[in-house]
């Protein structure tokens, strides 16, 4: 079964002088954080200061593990659908994936060689049946399978040759080439599962996790054994789940995940071989755990700062030109759509919402003017807004018979009816003003400025319908009148006649 319990990376260390201080906090740290709000890859100098945030990714990153040289990271990533490597940059920079399985598969747990060109992996591929150990070159290439039987959590030994790993419970080694698996002879009775095994700098030692007996089923403690398997002997007590050591550069002080249990946070703790000088170390904010420490190499200098704000598209409503703005009816079902990307290789989205989220319903319940909006920021907190307006308006589908479009005859002196609907009764007050005007009978351009019109506006319920009774004038026999209503909508309607004796 393959263990997730996450190894926190490190912030002080209790030493008795500072000569082994200088030798136990060097180099640097990686390490997996929860802080965020999601597993996100983090680092910092191995004295614990200057922690930061290297992946930068809303997906779930995890697992990683430095170069020899401290200059690249290996980590686990599923922000393409999927669990496969990524390698980046120290700094968090050219971050590119290396392994692309099957869907279903899952690729997990990186360790670097010793000369920084290849990675070991536990992988289920092809088709997420079994852990096994593959080897990869760190540019993706060569890809191979490495043992046959169950395997996880794979140690590079410093010298190249062999590959320690937990191959069911107890820790296996095999040849770089594939060959010689075989159990180590570890002489520990009953007690629990061993795993994760960690190299000393020298090769002649390594540390790993036991499983507590019977009686201390949710408990762990750290052992370190010669390479062979003999000489085990246990550096850390029962009482904790004690997981995922790491070595410092001269080989005396060992750092290792601590799992109070219940809701207590992963931990990271640290102690000597000879279990003389103990200390916490990062314990907040979240779960901090799966560490890789390179003792000796120069910390990376941070990253650049991500001050590029992310992009919004508004494509309904859309963000065109104040007199293009987009135009819906009363009630019609119109669904938001929007998006917001961040930049490659910017520190990813954060947060994208508008006036209502995207794909919900706008709300064209009322008529008028209206402001969409949406919000959108990055992890690094660069925040950018994006407005635009869209219009309610009534459903008028014109005027009823008689009217007709062009020009209507009537009779110098007599009422035309100007009947409409809207879908519903919304008041005597929808209309707000009616005109009539002079046109030119030909053309049907106004000649004079608008008077105002003599009618009433009734409405028949019925019929669901609106009259607007124009009356016209005797004297205006032989010319032709523009009569135009305006709606609370602020949507104006027109009608033409051709006045007749």
């Amino acid at each position: 079964m393959l263990r997730k319990l996450a190894a926190i990376v490190f912030v002080a260390l209790v030493v008795p002088s500072a000569a082994t201080a200088a030798q136990a906090t060097n180099g640097q740290i990686v390490f997996t954080s929860t802080r965020d709000g999601n597993e996100e890859i983090y680092a910092a100098n191995a004295d614990g200061s200057g922690q930061r945030d290297l992946s930068q990714n809303p997906a779930t990153d995890r697992q990683a593990a430095l170069s020899p040289d401290g200059s690249r990271v290996a980590f686990v990533s599923d922000r393409d659908g999927r669990q496969d490597l990524y390698v980046m940059i120290a700094d968090g920079s050219d971050q590119t994936r290396i392994t692309d399985g099957f869907y279903l598969a899952v690729d997990a747990q990186p360790a670097w060689s010793p000369d920084g060109t290849r990675l070991v992996f536990a992988s289920t591929r092809p088709f997420n049946d079994a852990w096994r150990l593959w080897i990869v070159n760190a540019d993706g290439s060569n890809l191979h399978q490495l043992t046959d039987g169950f395997g996880v959590e794979p140690a590079w030994s410093p010298d190249g040759t062999t590959i320690a790993y937990d191959g069911g419970g107890q820790i296996w080694t095999v040849g770089a080439d594939g060959g010689n698996p075989h159990a180590l002879a570890i002489p520990l009775q009953g007690v629990g599962p061993m795993t994760a095994p960690a190299w000393s700098p020298d090769g002649t030692q390594l540390a790993f996790s036991v499983q507590g007996p019977l009686n201390l089923p949710s408990m762990a403690s750290i052992f370190v054994a010669r390479a062979d398997g003999s000489n085990a002997q246990q550096v850390t007590d029962w009482g904790y789940f004690d997981s995922e050591p790491q070595w410092s550069s001269d080989g005396t002080t060992l750092l290792f995940q601590r799992y109070f249990g219940g809701s207590n946070p992963l931990e990271l703790f640290s102690t000597t071989l000879d279990r003389r000088f103990f200390a916490g170390v990062v314990t907040s904010p979240g779960n901090n755990y799966q560490p890789s420490w390179v003792a000796g190499a120069p910390a990376p200098p941070p990253p650049a700062p991500d001050r590029t704000p992310p992009t919004i598209t508004l494509n309904r409503p859309s963000a065109g030109p104040t007199d293009q703005i987009d135009t819906y009816t009363v009630g019609q079902v119109v669904l938001a759509d929007y998006s917001c990307t961040d930049e490659a290789g910017g520190s990813g989205l954060r947060h994208c919402f508008g006036t209502v989220a995207n794909g919900s319903p706008i709300d064209t319940r009322f008529v008028g003017l209206f402001d969409f909006y949406v919000f959108a920021a990055d992890n690094a907190g660069n925040p950018i807004y994006k407005w635009t307006k869209y219009r309610v308006v009534y459903p008028f589908a014109g005027f009823f018979a008689p009217l007709a479009g062009g020009l209507n005859d009537l009779r110098a002196g007599d009422s035309a009816p100007l009947k409409f609907s809207l879908g519903a009764d919304y008041g005597l007050d929808v209309v707000t003003s009616a005109t009539q005007q002079r046109e030119d009978c030909a053309s049907g351009q106004l000649l004079e400025p608008a008077a105002p019109a003599s009618g009433t506006l009734t409405y028949n319920a019925s019929q669901s319908r609106y009259l607007y009774d124009w009356t016209s004038d005797k004297s205006w026999a032989g010319t032709c009148r523009a009569v135009t209503l305006t709606l609370r909508d602020g949507t104006t309607h027109r009608a033409d006649f051709r006045l007749t004796k």
